[in-house]
């Protein structure tokens, strides 16, 4: 199509800038789409130049790239114009661009010179022009040759790319370790051992600095000053770039002895100090900041304390060219950081966190281990030589989080005989990034990962997720202020991410608010600041929303290093010191924090009074930091960042006193085992506070000091506090909150917390479980921290709608007033991480929208992230009452007759009955089977293999010189079978009438009994402790019953006699159809108990309350013929195949579940579950869902939900879908029977 014949909305108007963006033609797909955009320009104009055309003050670049945004075409292709690679650099030859701007992504482009193309030395670029853009590309190729398919493929391979750099350059950390050990062995081993965490900072800040340098660098940012010679001395004096190729040049010319030359590192510290300190004839601009301060790290000057003399260390250049190596090069090729959005370069340097430097205590090695086997971890050789051979494989384990070995290993494991011998048999799993020379020697530095490092590796959040998440998370916000909001507006909004990490989220908030407030200069030009000549509108505008609206915390002080750099890199301008951020991004724990009026009443319980003096102290505190913050964000663009620091400092410490009041009352809690010991030091606490002097000021520092170091190592993060500016306003807390919680279950909590922590979220949110997730704790939390009308968009694992997590959070959270506007049930994270999160967004109070659940509109989204109105747990139907009973608790296995237990001497010999029976036949009365779940688990027949004395109900004896039973009034009769000892002629049964079994129970199991904390259960020593009269009266009628073990690895029920003692391990059904055989047996109530149920270790634990009651049958269950076919075939032939077999039920459904195994047998039993999920459907009425019922074998990639994985079953949707309607059926049967 040419300019008469493209449509209007290929063209877009901004009236108030006097500009039309419009293309001169368009390039249609075969189905009519629009797939390229079109311009044709002179060589007069240059793209990467501001000012160059009439109107918009923008590059002919940005222009193109707005344009093929609102159009939503995505791609375009620039003719004819000139580029420069810098901003201020002299133009090149006219080139051919093609320029790439995916939805909710970064843009791109790549650019051909014209005139080379017809050169034979332009054959490859020309070459690589027609895989593009010629017409096989475009046309007529099979889709996935196409261009928009290469460029989807293009956009995929980035996370890749992301992956296998973050590895490289985790082993470019431990190459600078071992360089600079090589270089100043003494200091760096001394101070691995009195300060590690200063030492693995400073080689963290080294890759840091590097990677600013290289970015800066591939984005024409550096040197400052314009022009072609400065650029020529940069580029031989200092670059980055330039010194990596003259290292591969040596390389090259001396192979063997890289680590003896010189120079390289004292290249890098010159240009660190260049960067740091800048050069006044401008030829480069100072950046300011703590990245590049000297001082911080004095051993990288060799030198112990920052004014000793410094000294350019003898680093090898052949360390210096492996760390650049796992920087720049990636399967052979330079990377190219100006390809790589920030978002990805920090989550590149997320995989060097949470390491920690110590010196090998005796010979190590390093293997992969960890999550996924991703962590270099290093194992102690000799230690690990002294243990048991059979216990090596356990320990490992055990030290480094490797759940498997492989079979190799595990044998040389066993064989090994000493350190060395170990060391050779782990050589296969050896990691090559930590040990690329094998074993080191005692006292060589060494990176160990941290436990929660091992237990949770790291993977980046890509902007494919970011982008939505912030743009629904600022909806409600940009809706608010309305589209003819002015600049003011946008900068008052604030957004937060309570675990900020490496600030992937605050980095996209940055654009998106950017762009929000170009467009309100757009709409009020006389309001739009004069841009300074190293930026365009866009740069300026995030530079300026970084630091008015946009608020980080995260309790790793790294991380937020971390972050800072992330947005360093989005908003740096050539000539510019770093954005100020000290005051935005903040170190502490989101969750461990106080309210100013609990800081002003000197309490964490809840308020009763205030203190005035506290009140004093923390009103003057805010004031005077609130009036020097106003002056940082007035003074944003103008005042050093020097100036800034210093205004930073002096807020920080007005609210000296206040933040000290506040620690030392979270010391009280933190250090206090119980609510009694908490309470005696809040009260020492508040006597310091009320009693203001130096001695008590100091003590209270102690306190805190206390709180923050090992083992407590609690940062607190008071948020009236620390973001006055955000709560101290009309309608005080955030627009918005954004982010990535931590996913932490209850285990992971309490391994890396202080012993209080658990503690302390159920104070923070009151009705919180201590089994929930750490997710449903930072849920609460944003939603605490919101402004009314606010929301929140984060992430959380699918725990987030199950069980504690999801009545600790999003339950209480819509109790309160919340509203789910928009969720995204589950989401298959990009990339390598086999992970699959759920989106959600919630508003506080009503969103004024119509709800959207997966891209659907519903009328409700609730806790569940279903279309229902029910939030917490489902409700007990009336009609399952009195149908499901756990069995016999005995407590005493001396009651039974047990070969296994007979051997441990707790309970008497099947033979030892046989005698019993033998000598006095009417000891059979009061022997019975008992039948437990190991039985019903592992027998072929699901039999009994083992009997119990039972005495029912039974008092003890009858005793002599007492009143006759019949002149016992109900009172006395009640009394004495209440002690066990009745009368002479109590005419019915008593537990002495059996001598000899009496006599066994006195000796085996009253002992234990004397025992019990129960009083009833010690008088009573001779019958069970729970007799579950409820069970034998329900079945009573009943010749079969269906039984199911209480703990299982799988979802099995099976008939079994009624006639028998059934175990506390079991749970029992007083139902014998086969029809309920089905339904119970099927995978629709499978989907339901693994929802609701609890488990122990990874096995499943069905309990009546939570599994079956509250279970809707299908109607009319009990007179479902198709339904009984079903549930006899399928039983009858389980049954057949498990005698055949040999086989109980758990080895018949480990081959069930087992891909590999096609036997016949097996797979009819396959096919006998489907046809029966299918009945039960059916019985239901959900025609539509057993049409499409069909069960797959899962793994770790196709299902992220750990109890499915390994198992024949439906895929997650089909899951999600079933368990739906059976929600919303246990809502319409509680409403139906609660009318009744």
């Amino acid at each position: 199509m040419r300019d008469e014949t493209l449509p209007d909305a290929l063209r877009i108007a901004f009236p108030e800038q006097d500009t039309l963006l419009e293309p001169h033609g368009a390039i249609a797909a075969p189905d009519g789409t629009i797939q390229l955009l079109v311009r044709i320009e002179t060589p007069e104009l240059i793209l990467d130049k501001r000012g160059t055309l009439p109107g918009w003050e923008a590059t002919a670049q940005q222009r193109f790239e707005r344009l093929l945004r609102e159009t939503g075409v995505g791609a375009g292709v620039i003719v004819g114009a000139c580029e420069t690679g810098r901003k201020d650099g002299p133009a090149t030859e006219p080139v051919l661009r093609l320029v790439v701007v995916p939805r909710g992504e970064a843009s791109g482009h790549i650019s051909w010179p014209l005139a080379r193309l017809g050169d034979v030395s332009g054959r490859p670029m020309l070459a690589g022009l027609k895989l593009l853009l010629d017409a096989h590309a475009l046309f007529s190729g099979p889709p996935s040759h196409r261009l928009p398919a290469i460029l989807a493929e293009s956009r995929a391979a980035q996370a890749e790319v992301s992956s296998r750099l973050a590895g490289q350059v985790l082993a470019g950390l431990h190459e600078m370790l071992r360089g600079l050990d090589a270089a100043d062995g003494p200091r760096i081993r001394a101070l691995a051992n009195s300060d590690p965490d200063q030492l693995y900072k400073g080689l963290l800040t080294v890759l840091l600095r590097l990677v600013f340098i290289l970015y800066a660098e591939d984005r024409g940012l550096m040197p400052s000053a314009p022009g072609g010679m400065a650029a020529a001395l940069y580029e031989q004096g200092y670059a980055l770039g330039g010194l990596h190729l003259r290292l591969r040049d040596d390389a090259a010319l001396y192979p063997d002895t890289m680590d003896e030359r010189r120079g390289a590192w004292g290249r890098l510290l010159a240009l660190f100090r260049l960067v740091d300190r800048g050069h006044p004839s401008g030829f480069m601009q100072a950046r300011g900041g703590q990245l590049f301060r000297e001082a911080a790290f004095p051993f990288l000057l060799g030198r112990d304390t920052p004014d000793a003399p410094e000294q350019v260390l003898p680093v090898g250049d052949g360390y210096i060219l492996r760390v650049l190596d796992s920087l720049l090069m990636l399967k052979g090729e330079r990377v190219a950081y100006r390809a790589l959005s920030v978002e990805q370069i920090g989550s590149v340097y997320e995989a060097v966190m949470g390491f920690t430097v110590q010196c090998a205590p005796s010979l190590m090695l390093a293997v992969r281990a960890g999550k996924g086997n991703r962590v270099p971890v290093w194992v102690d050789l000799e230690a690990l030589a002294a243990t048991k051979p059979s216990e090596r494989e356990r320990t490992l384990k055990l030290w480094t989080g490797r759940a498997a070995w492989p079979a190799a290993v595990s044998r040389s494991l066993r064989e090994a005989g000493d350190a060395t011998a170990l060391a050779a048999a782990l050589a296969p799993v050896a990691d090559a990034r930590a040990a690329p020379r094998g074993p080191v020697a005692a006292g060589t530095p060494i990176l160990q990962p941290t436990d929660e490092r091992r237990r949770t590796g790291s993977h980046y959040t890509p902007a494919s997720l970011t982008r939505p998440i912030v743009a629904h998370a600022l909806a409600p916000a940009f809706a608010r202020i309305g589209p003819d909001a002015g600049p003011g507006q946008v900068l008052d909004l604030k957004v937060c991410d309570p675990a900020a990490g490496s600030g992937a989220f605050l980095v996209e908030a940055c654009r998106q608010l950017g762009e929000r407030l170009v467009a309100a200069w757009t709409r009020w030009p006389d309001q739009r600041p004069t841009i300074p000549a190293d930026e365009d509108d866009l740069l300026h505008a995030k530079r300026l929303v970084a630091q008015h609206c946009l608020r980080g915390v995260d309790r790793n002080p790294l991380a937020i290093d971390l972050a800072k750099l992330s947005l360093w890199l989005e908003t740096l301008a050539s000539a510019h010191e770093f954005t100020f951020l000290d005051a935005v991004l903040r170190c502490g724990d989101s969750l461990v924090g106080l309210p100013n009026p609990n800081i002003i009443a000197v309490t964490w319980d809840k308020v009763s009074g205030q203190q005035g003096f506290v009140e004093a102290i923390v009103r003057e505190g805010i004031d005077a930091a609130a009036q020097l913050r106003r002056l940082m964000r007035v003074e944003a663009e103008i005042a050093p960042y020097a100036v800034q620091e210093q205004r930073h400092r002096a807020a920080t410490l007005a609210l000296e006193r206040a933040q000290l009041v506040a620690d030392g009352i979270l010391w009280s809690y933190f250090t206090g085992a119980k609510a009694r010991e908490r309470t005696v030091r809040l009260a020492e606490v508040q006597q310091c506070v009320l009693s203001p002097s130096p001695a008590n000021w100091a003590r209270l520092q102690a306190c805190r000091d206390e709180l923050r170091r090992p083992p407590i190592d609690v940062t607190p993060f008071h948020w009236e506090l620390e973001f006055e500016d955000v709560f101290n306003r009309p309608d005080p807390g955030f627009d918005a909150i954004v982010g990535n919680p931590p996913f932490a279950g209850k285990n992971t909590i309490a391994a890396g917390h202080a012993a209080a922590y658990p503690d302390w979220l159920k104070t923070l949110h009151p009705g919180a479980h201590g089994n929930a997730d750490l997710a449903a704790h930072f849920f609460r939390r944003a939603y605490g921290l919101l402004r009314r009308g606010g929301a929140f968009g984060l992430i959380a694992t699918n725990t987030i709608r199950q069980g504690d997590t999801r009545e600790t959070g999003l339950a209480r959270i819509l109790a309160e007033g919340g509203t789910i506007f928009r969720a995204v049930s589950r989401y298959r994270w990009e990339g390598e991480a086999a992970v699959v999160v759920a989106q959600v967004f919630v508003s506080k109070g009503p969103a004024g929208v119509t709800p959207v659940l997966d891209d659907r509109p519903v009328r409700r989204i609730s806790a569940y992230l279903m279309e229902s109105d029910l939030d917490g747990s489902p409700a007990a139907l009336q009609e399952n009452a009195g149908k499901a009973f756990i069995g016999s608790f005995l407590l005493g296995m001396g009651f039974t007759f047990d070969d296994v237990n007979y051997r441990k001497g707790k309970a008497s010999s099947i033979d030892d009955m046989k005698e019993l029976i033998s000598a006095n036949p009417d000891n059979a009365d009061c022997i019975r089977p008992y039948l437990g779940g190991e039985e019903v688990n592992n027998s072929p027949v699901i039999s009994h293999n083992r009997y119990t004395i039972d005495f029912g109900d039974m008092p003890l004896r009858r005793i002599d010189n007492t009143k006759s039973w019949t002149s016992l009034s109900d009172r006395e009769r009640v009394e004495q079978l209440r002690s066990g000892l009745v009368a002479y002629d109590y005419p019915h049964r008593v537990a002495a009438d059996w001598p000899h079994l009496l006599t066994i129970v006195e000796r085996l199991v009253k002992p234990e009994r004397d025992r019990d904390n129960r009083e009833l259960r010690r008088r009573k020593w001779w019958q069970f402790a729970e007799k579950a009269p409820q069970l034998y009266q329900s079945i009573s009628s009943l010749q079969n019953v269906i039984v199911r073990p209480q703990v299982s690895p799988h979802h099995a029920f099976a008939f079994v006699p009624s006639n028998q003692v059934l175990a506390l391990t079991l749970v029992n059904f007083a139902m014998d159809s086969h029809s309920a055989f089905a339904t119970l047996q099927s995978r629709v109530h499978e989907v339901w108990t693994r929802f609701f149920a609890s488990t122990l270790e990874d096995r499943l634990r069905y309990t009546p309350s939570d599994c079956f009651e509250t279970f809707p049958l299908p109607p009319g269950y009990a007179d479902a013929p198709d339904l009984e076919a079903a549930g006899q075939a399928y039983h009858d032939h389980r049954a057949a195949l498990m005698i055949a077999r040999d086989q109980g039920m758990t080895p018949t459904y480990n081959r069930f579940h087992r891909a590999t195994d096609t036997q016949g047998d097996i797979a009819t039993l396959r096919d006998l579950h489907h046809a029966m999920d299918r009945a039960v459907l059916a019985a239901y009425g959900w025609d539509d869902l057993a049409a499409e019922a069909a069960p797959v074998f899962l793994d770790a990639e196709s299902e992220d939900d750990h109890r499915y994985q390994g198992r024949l079953f439906w895929p997650a949707p089909f899951r999600d879908a079933v368990l739906a309607r059976l929600l919303k059926l246990n809502e319409e049967r509680v409403r139906m029977e609660r009318m009744l």
